[in-house]
């Protein structure tokens, strides 16, 4: 292990008990990518341990930080297997010579916060149906904001994220996004499928269900 990534061991523990549960701090050691992970707190977050390699966004990340010699790259979205939002920081660790030793990230699952941001939003909202919002500005939206809008309206809707959503529910969200016409929209099953952490496969599932319903009534 190189030195300078062995003396940042204990700061990983230190980190998670400042931080909380939520953050998971993993500190890499680049002289084996293929057993990078040296130290890990709180793993559950992405279902690391020590020894995995490094990811391919990793080592994307390692080639653009010697490419234009950043020190660190902080608050960029990531996503876990199952679908949690998370924000990443990586630090990296350098030599006197600047080549890359190591690096240290700080990765935080948003989903709590996002279930308190929705909770908050709907307690101070005024107005009749979420569905009464309407583009009132004479230009014709994209279809990327109208996929933003629709499902962050399912979010108000649910009063929680999709991935935080029963099988049931995310049923009950295809639905209501049917009704609406969403799922004409380029892109819209993808969409969907990311946001609820589901398969594009499963989002099918659902959405033939909901039409079958629609066909029988």
């Amino acid at each position: 292990m190189h030195p300078l990534v062995r003396c940042l061991k204990p700061v990983v523990r230190g980190l998670a008990l400042a931080l909380g549960p939520d953050y998971e701090i993993v500190l890499h050691d680049v002289t084996d990518t293929d057993h990078s992970i040296v130290a890990i707190e709180n793993g559950h977050i992405t279902g690391r341990k020590l020894g995995d390699p490094l990811t391919d966004f990793g080592l994307f990340s390692l080639k653009k930080a010697e490419q234009n010699s950043s020190d660190f790259f902080t608050n960029f979205l990531t996503r876990s297997a199952d679908g949690r939002r998370i924000r990443g920081n990586t630090l990296f660790i350098r030599n006197e010579d600047g080549t890359i030793a190591g690096y240290l990230c700080v990765n935080y699952d948003m989903t709590k916060a996002e279930v308190m941001k929705n909770v908050a939003e709907q307690l101070t909202s005024i107005g009749s149906s979420i569905y009464s919002e309407h583009f009132t500005d004479g230009e014709t939206p994209k279809s990327e904001d109208i996929l933003e809008r629709n499902l962050r309206l399912i979010r108000e809707f649910l009063g929680k994220p999709l991935n935080l959503s029963s099988r049931k529910e995310k049923i009950q969200a295809v639905r209501k996004l049917e009704e609406e016409g969403f799922f004409l929209l380029k892109g819209a099953v993808e969409a969907f499928a990311q946001e609820s952490g589901n398969s594009v496969f499963t989002v099918y599932g659902y959405l033939r269900s909901v039409r079958g319903e629609n066909s029988s009534g």
